[in-house]
């Protein structure tokens, strides 16, 4: 029996500090994309992680600057194919949403997770939990409202 390929997706984490940055440096920023970043490793599961840069509208064009999500945890989902990977995309008005919606204790995250998923059409996106550090450990933040997750660029969203 030949055995399926597979790919490591982590969970990653992304420090409120850096979201606010590159909104404060990105003139025109509209929308956060995630683009899969394969880091040099000599680790054989070969884990993939994201890079974070803003699209900015005007003059419609992507910043130089980006961030690395850093692994959260060491947690990962192992998918095997097929599977589509593309750009993923949160919209600033959503990522505003998750990073200045207190909780019921009048608190704001102070980093997101991103959780890797597949949707029906085989397209990997990440849904994004809240979190704020605690002495008792960190805590899961309830969702602004509905739940919010990456978009995954067209043609994956196309209907």
């Amino acid at each position: 029996m030949e055995e399926i390929q597979t790919l490591k997706f982590f969970w990653l984490k992304y420090e409120i500090s850096a979201i606010q940055a590159l909104i404060n440096n990105s003139p025109g920023i509209d929308s956060f994309v995630f683009s899969y970043f394969f880091a040099a490793t000599d680790d054989d599961s070969k884990p993939l992680q994201l890079i974070s840069y803003a699209h900015m509208s005007p003059p419609n064009q992507y910043s130089s600057y980006y961030d690395t999500l850093e692994d959260y945890n060491n947690n990962a989902l192992e998918l095997s194919g097929p599977l589509i990977m593309s750009n993923n995309i949160i919209s600033l008005a959503d990522m505003l949403l998750l990073i200045n919606t207190a909780d019921p204790d009048g608190d704001k995250p102070d980093y997101l997770v991103f959780i890797p998923n597949v949707n029906d059409t085989r397209h990997i996106y990440y849904d994004v939990n809240r979190y704020k550090r605690s002495g008792t450990g960190d805590v899961h933040q309830p969702d602004p409202s509905a739940p919010i997750n990456t978009n995954p660029s067209p043609p994956a969203t196309i209907s």
